[in-house]
């Protein structure tokens, strides 16, 4: 763990900060629906349900289901273009 200062400080030091708001900030679980355009969807889904209930750690997890799946940007864009992500209500 690093204090509140340290954690601070690294915030406002990275290039870039990365959240994962699938399944809370967005309704959509973003991997699953990649993996269906993929046709990989059983087999990732059964991943990501391990990996949120702490079976796999996070980062695991997501490297496993990548690499399954192996997206293209095509099949990357196909997915924002048909099915767009839905903020979960409340949300603003």
């Amino acid at each position: 763990m690093v204090s509140h200062s340290e954690l601070r400080k690294l915030f406002y030091s990275a290039d870039a900060v990365c959240f994962d708001v699938d399944s809370t900030v967005i309704r959509e679980e973003g991997i699953d629906e990649l993996a269906k355009i993929c046709g990989v969807e059983d087999t990732v889904s059964e991943m990501t349900r391990r990996a949120m209930g702490g079976a796999v750690p996070f980062k695991a997890a997501l490297t496993e289901r990548l690499a399954l799946i192996q997206p293209s940007r095509e099949q990357v864009q196909r997915l924002i273009a048909e099915h767009p992500p839905h903020l979960t209500p409340g949300i603003r």
